[in-house]
């Protein structure tokens, strides 16, 4: 029964282009108990639910210095870049689950301020000689080593599959 669940939520990945990073190529650094859903939909599941991904709640996406009834959250923003994605994915016939798993993670490493706040932390870092500060970097360092999510390499680098394919299998 399990399996013909799991096939059932997998039947949509035989559709995909040749290019599409499968779930079965899916790459976690710890073995994790399988369940009936694809494997970054389980990324999905645990960026959403993580502590970072909850703090996007309140935070603003746009500061302004005027009165502005359209600033934005950052949660919305990330919805947004998500759904778009999402889109684009589906027109290209990639990996949706894969996408959204990324889109979803892609700010959790964001710093107050967003880019600007970046680029502060950053600049203390290289005067500090203590190297340098991005918040992709960040948001895999946020989602991996203080949440101690178990995250496909796939999600967490935002880089090839056939790359990944090619370097640990």
């Amino acid at each position: 029964m399990i399996k013909d669940i799991k096939e059932i939520m997998l039947t949509n990945e035989k559709l995909l282009s040749e290019y599409a990073c499968k779930s079965e190529d899916g790459i976690k650094l710890n073995e994790e108990k399988s369940d009936i859903r694809p494997m970054f939909f389980r990324d999905i599941d645990k960026i959403i639910h993580s502590q970072s991904y909850t703090r996007y709640i309140d935070k603003t996406q746009v500061y302004s210095f005027i009165e502005n009834d359209h600033i934005t959250h950052r949660v919305l923003h990330v919805q947004l870049v998500a759904k778009e994605a999402r889109t684009i994915g589906r027109a290209l016939r990639l990996n949706e689950d894969l996408i959204e798993a990324i889109a979803l993670g892609h700010d959790v490493g964001h710093t107050p301020f967003g880019h600007s706040g970046e680029k502060f932390l950053n600049d203390i870092a290289k005067k500090e000689k203590i190297g340098y500060f991005y918040h992709n970097a960040q948001s895999v360092r946020t989602l991996k080593d203080l949440e101690g999510l178990n995250i496909t390499l796939q999600t967490l680098d935002r880089d090839t599959c056939s790359q990944w394919r090619n370097t640990f299998k």
